[in-house]
């Protein structure tokens, strides 16, 4: 996305999970969504969020997740995604210059 000015600046992008729960499984679980300035577990934190769910087997919810992002340079900040202790799923987000008129 371009960034709404030249850094420093605070964005506050919101981000969907789409939950599914196989027919065989209790429901209940936990995401856990880590805003890091790198790819891996030990990259700084710059947000996180934990939401408690439940949904019912063979169906699918939904959790709505805001983070406040504070970006000293223009790059990426990455979403490390997971349900209770299951691996992390990462997802991008891309900050690129601003459009001057």
């Amino acid at each position: 996305m371009v960034a709404p000015s030249a850094p420093p600046f605070t964005l506050t992008p919101h981000f969907v999970a789409l939950i599914y729960c196989e027919p065989t499984e209790s429901g209940d679980g936990i995401l856990e969504v880590v805003f890091r300035k790198g790819l891996s577990e030990d990259s700084e934190q710059v947000a996180r969020n934990v939401s408690p769910f439940r949904v019912d087997p063979g169906k699918f919810t939904y959790r709505l997740v805001r983070a406040e992002l504070e970006f000293q340079d223009l790059g990426q900040v990455f979403a490390h995604c997971r349900i209770d202790k299951e691996p992390w799923h990462l997802i991008p987000l891309t900050l690129l210059a601003p459009i001057n008129d």
